[in-house]
């Protein structure tokens, strides 16, 4: 506002913004696979859903649980407001001895966001015969 003449204000400018961000969110935070006979597959559906207002790009580290686990697609964008289902298959290679700890499992495999926070997933499984 400004005063042009004594108790005369007048409207000098406005002023108005918006901002846009990211929010995406695992409707899981961990998958458990139970046990999987060695050389087999099993599949299992994680959906991940963007909350925010603009289209958001994600990445998978994959070469932490590619030994054991895929996630398709492991890199892409989920538009805004939307949800995209991912196949998270467990293929064991190997049995694990009993003496050992004998789950195959992978904590905080972390989910790049560009611009936003990293996502954690958690997947479990046995190789059996």
């Amino acid at each position: 506002m400004i005063e042009v003449e004594p108790n005369e204000p007048r409207k000098l400018m406005s002023l108005h913004g918006v901002s846009h961000g990211i929010e995406l969110k695992l409707m899981e935070e961990s998958i458990g696979f139970g046990s999987v006979v060695k050389g087999s597959r099993l599949t299992k559906m994680l959906q991940l859903s963007n909350f925010g207002d603009v289209k958001a790009h994600f990445k998978w580290d994959s070469k932490i649980y590619s030994k054991n686990f895929t996630i398709t697609p492991d890199q892409g964008y989920i538009a805004q407001n939307s949800n995209l289902d991912l196949e998270v298959t467990f293929h064991p290679g190997q049995i694990k001895s009993a003496a050992n700890d004998p789950d195959i499992s992978y904590k905080n495999i972390p989910c790049f966001i560009k611009g936003g926070e990293v996502l954690n997933l958690s997947l479990m499984g046995k190789s059996v015969e």
